[in-house]
């Protein structure tokens, strides 16, 4: 792989991260029991579907960082 691909993976890998911790956003704050509301909650309404989405976000922005990072130390610029 070149540097501009892993840029290139890393930026999307970063757009689709932040897309699904938006998503754990509006699942925490607006998911209930009762459906989808649109009324701002304080708590969780579910709090485990809310983490196993918050979770894989984090790991989609882990996944760009380390290939921003793998392109800048083990691949040379040509």
């Amino acid at each position: 792989m070149n540097r501009k691909k892993l840029y290139r993976f890393s930026l999307i890998t970063l757009a689709i991260g932040l897309f699904v911790l938006f998503a754990a956003y509006f699942c925490f704050h607006f998911v209930t029991d009762e459906g989808i509301t649109l009324v701002w909650h304080a708590e969780a309404g579910k709090p485990f579907v809310t983490i196993l989405i918050g979770v894989f976000g984090v790991l989609f922005m882990f996944a760009s960082a380390m290939s921003a990072l793998i392109a800048l130390v083990f691949v040379e610029k040509k």
